[in-house]
């Protein structure tokens, strides 16, 4: 019994590590396309400007680049939101209840 309740605790410990995992590439990928967003997103516009005749046009692409990386930014906050628990326990509840469930059927 005892080995059982170590496989689980082993088994959690690597999912919460694997979640965190995740969490930090995602943190990695928006920081570095973040860094060529600043550095670059004035030069591309600049590019553009003298073949495009209407400048609202501009402004819309410059407003949606900003709001993509605005976007962005809050499904990162939720990912680390859900990675370090400040969620709800409906779906740990709901994994523990389908676990037992599958462990009651078998044996």
């Amino acid at each position: 019994m005892e080995v059982k309740s170590k496989n689980r605790e082993l088994k959690q410990a690597r999912k919460i590590v694997r979640r965190m995992r995740g969490f930090f590439n995602h943190l990695q990928i928006f920081i570095i396309i973040m860094l060529f967003v600043l550095l670059f997103s004035n030069t591309f516009i600049d590019f553009f400007e003298s073949y495009i005749e209407n400048e609202n046009s501009l402004e819309k692409v410059k407003a949606n680049i900003w709001i993509n990386v605005l976007l962005w930014l809050i499904a990162l906050v939720m990912h680390g939101l859900f990675v370090f628990k400040f969620k709800m326990n409906v779906i740990d509840d709901w994994e523990e209840n389908k676990v037992a469930e599958f462990m009651n059927g078998k044996e």
